[in-house]
């Protein structure tokens, strides 16, 4: 059995200089021509692959080991083929789609994108924008038990106007910055002052112009004014979002 981490293209040269010392989830990765392409993989011996932290650890970092020096199209973690000769048979059955990931990522990066504002901050703002729910607040400062019910619907009431804020932002973040990418992949906020989670396809040649971007976005937003939004700009990580490719034979084109 061999374990796939991906196809990449770029020189080989360079791809091996930037795999040496990695130890993969079993095995050193190898690299297989595919074409003008090159498939990374291992041996493995069958094992069943759980999703195990170190495990998906070592899957990860072997896939950023290969993106600054060309382009990967990432193969999702616990893939596995019986052996090389069928894991190339299936590459080269599709030819066409993989020549048309490539070109959809090629000189692009994934950038995650998450930006949000102190929970009190964002409560207080958005207190201060409707008289009501203060009055409501006010009357029911301290209530007791037999207040619980009236407690939480106005709780609910509250959750409601500010995630209408956040929607708010979160648009107006996202008017900023789509026109600058290629693509993007807009998530559900874990959290309802996070005002975006959102991954984005940008050209590797503009990374540092989009961060920037992002920061003066954030600076506008009115959230909640005054209020310092904290920025985490993760990666560039393995195109999983942007890529679909089926390296088994029992899928349809799916990300792999």
């Amino acid at each position: 059995m061999i374990y796939l981490y991906g196809l990449f293209e770029g020189e080989k040269v360079a791809l091996e200089q930037a795999l040496a010392g990695s130890n993969g989830l079993q095995n050193i990765p190898e690299i297989a021509s595919v074409g003008s392409w090159h498939l990374v993989h291992s041996q493995h011996d069958d094992a069943e692959i759980l999703p195990k932290r170190r495990l998906l650890l070592a899957h990860t970092k072997v896939l950023e080991r290969m993106i600054p020096v060309g382009t990967v199209l990432p193969a999702r973690f616990g893939l596995v083929a019986q052996d090389l000769v069928t894991a190339t048979s299936l590459i080269t059955a599709q030819t066409d789609l993989v020549a048309a990931e490539f070109d959809k990522v090629r000189g692009h990066v994934e950038l995650g994108v998450r930006v949000s504002i102190d929970r009190e901050a964002a409560l207080d703002a958005t207190l201060a924008e409707h008289a009501d729910l203060r009055a409501e607040r006010d009357a029911l400062a301290g209530k007791g038990p037999e207040a619980h019910f009236a407690i939480a619907e106005f709780g609910g009431r509250l959750a409601e106007q500010l995630d209408r804020r956040r929607g708010k932002g979160q648009r107006m973040l996202l008017d900023a910055l789509v026109p600058l990418a290629r693509a993007h992949v807009l998530r559900k906020p874990e959290d309802d002052n996070e005002v975006l989670r959102s991954e984005f396809l940008i050209s590797a040649d503009a990374q540092a112009e989009f961060v920037t971007a992002v920061e003066a976005a954030a600076a506008r937003l009115d959230f909640a004014p005054g209020a310092e939004p904290a920025i985490q700009i993760i990666g560039p990580v393995p195109m999983y979002n942007f890529v679909r490719l089926s390296l088994t034979p029992e899928t349809d084109g799916m990300a792999a």
